[in-house]
């Protein structure tokens, strides 16, 4: 029975994986570093973002990149990847809840989502790197949101996790948690298959959410009838 759909949040209800490329680059620049290649960037794109700074700029000051990145991210727009609006409208009129689970760290986490055309209100719970002991791939990401999640009476088997990377994939399965790849992102859809990850349970994008739902009778089975 579908109770609630976790979402991943960069490239899979945003489009930030490119512009944040590109202001690693600008960042580094600015501190006159090497730019990291776009292949190297993508190794560790979805990690968690202290870690993947060290292992972009191995002798760097954390710190100092951090300070000044956060300019240059402020000037940057990050648009909502078509029809995410839509499908969140979706989940709401049929009483699903829906909840937030990223490696981002919380503080961007709020940001972003305060200055796209997303309602925070929408979301039942938001989880960013602050908010989770464990990151993604370990599937102990999911602790939090599942410990509140039992308070509405929602089993991990009642649950979809969303997202646009294989690490996505791992947390999810690791879980117990059924699983659905958007291909809006880095990841292909090859990629996801090498994992193990069936072609049913990969779609192009969010907005295609709805439809893939209902044919594949996860509302028929969290309703009782179909819609």
């Amino acid at each position: 029975m579908l109770k609630a759909v976790v979402f991943d949040f960069d490239d899979t209800l945003v489009r930030s994986g490119e512009t944040s490329y590109r202001n690693h680059c600008k960042t580094a620049s600015l501190l006159d570093w090497p730019k990291p290649s776009f292949t190297t960037f993508l190794k560790y794109w979805g990690k968690p973002w202290h870690s993947m700074i060290l292992a972009l700029f191995p002798h760097a000051d954390v710190n100092e990149f951090i300070q000044t990145y956060s300019k240059i991210r402020k000037s940057s727009r990050y648009p909502l990847i078509p029809g995410a609006l839509d499908t969140l409208n979706f989940l709401h009129e049929h009483h699903i809840e829906i909840a937030i689970v990223s490696n981002k760290p919380s503080d961007q986490l709020d940001e972003r989502i305060g200055q796209s055309s997303l309602n925070p209100k929408i979301f039942s719970y938001i989880f960013g790197e602050q908010s989770t002991r464990y990151k993604k791939p370990d599937s102990r990401v999911f602790d939090e949101v599942l410990f509140s999640l039992r308070k509405h009476y929602i089993r991990k088997q009642d649950i979809l996790y969303v997202g646009d990377l294989t690490v996505d994939y791992f947390a999810a399965r690791g879980a117990g948690i059924d699983f659905c790849a958007v291909l809006s992102g880095f990841h292909s859809r090859q990629k996801f298959a090498g994992v193990g990850l069936d072609s049913q349970h990969m779609i192009p994008s969010v907005k295609d959410l709805p439809e893939w739902l209902m044919r594949h009778h996860y509302l028929k089975r969290a309703h009782g009838r179909g819609y």
